[in-house]
């Protein structure tokens, strides 16, 4: 079977070729330290589904402590600006990634669910590393490092090709590229550039399975690297746990101190994403710690 070309791939995704003008300009906005909140309230306000789902976000994660949040204003009052135009990003981005992925055997809400989790993770690896203004850019990064994968499916099942790994998908890039001769992480960076991503979002989505450690020399490459190691490890334990969190891979705990991380991050990401995502939501766009 002949392999496919990369940059004819990524030309022939259709849908996915552009994304909707709303998720685009906040993805400009978050890249933009000077981005003010007018310009975040003006761009959520255009599209009423985003306007709901950040009012329904905000109240769920504050609980009414402080004044419910009725407005996208107050959204941002009591969020900041960043965090709202972050969550705003995910809900954009919802409709691209929750869709099923037969080529990977992933059903449509678990790659999806891998999305969130992972961008939880590496905004909590900004935290634990000391560098919470980071937070809201990771968990934007984490939210889209698998993209390479929207890319990859469709020819996988034109093929009949299911791709398997054993365990949690460490190995998967090797799978791709015996298959393909390239790999999602490849994909997803120029996708990526397509969509016109900035490069510190093309960095991490290249780099997040670590195969280039040498070159992860920023904070928010190094953090979706982690959040995503900490996701596939979460979500293989959440479906089977074991008595031990984390005591299948001792791998893992090598890798996040490699990384920069305590292997104690795993513990705290779990309880954060087991018990309230919306909160947990909030807080990983968040560059200040959020009251409950």
């Amino acid at each position: 079977m002949e392999k496919p070309d990369l940059e004819d791939l990524v030309a022939s995704t259709g849908k996915l070729a552009t994304l909707p003008g709303t998720v685009v300009e906040l993805l400009c906005l978050l890249d933009d330290p000077a981005g003010c909140a007018e310009d975040v309230k003006k761009i959520i306000e255009r599209d009423p589904a985003m306007t709901a789902n950040v009012l329904k976000l905000g109240n769920s994660a504050f609980y009414g402590v402080r004044r419910d949040i009725t407005s996208v204003r107050d959204a941002i009052v009591l969020l900041g600006n960043r965090c709202v135009a972050a969550l705003s990003f995910a809900t954009g981005m919802a409709p691209v990634l929750r869709r099923e992925l037969t080529g990977y055997g992933l059903m449509r809400n678990k790659f999806w669910n891998h999305s969130l989790m992972a961008g939880a993770a590496a905004s909590e690896a900004m935290r634990q590393a000391g560098e919470p203004q980071l937070c809201s850019e990771a968990f934007t990064a984490g939210l889209v490092h698998d993209i390479g994968m929207l890319v990859i499916d469709p020819w996988l099942n034109q093929h009949g090709i299911v791709l398997k790994t054993e365990g949690p998908r460490f190995g998967v890039c090797r799978v791709e590229s015996d298959a393909l001769g390239f790999d999602h992480c490849q994909a997803g960076a120029l996708l990526a550039q397509n969509w016109g991503f900035p490069q510190s979002l093309v960095d991490p989505i290249f780099h997040h399975h670590m195969q280039h450690f040498d070159e992860l020399d920023t904070e928010v490459t190094r953090g979706v690297a982690a959040g995503n190691l900490l996701a596939e490890v979460l979500e293989s334990e959440l479906e089977d746990p074991p008595d031990s969190l984390g005591s299948e891979y001792p791998d893992v705990g090598e890798c996040l101190t490699q990384l920069g991380y305590s292997h104690d991050l795993l513990e705290k990401v779990r309880l954060d994403l087991t018990t309230n995502l919306e909160k947990t939501l909030v807080r990983a766009t968040s560059s200040a710690p959020v009251e409950v």
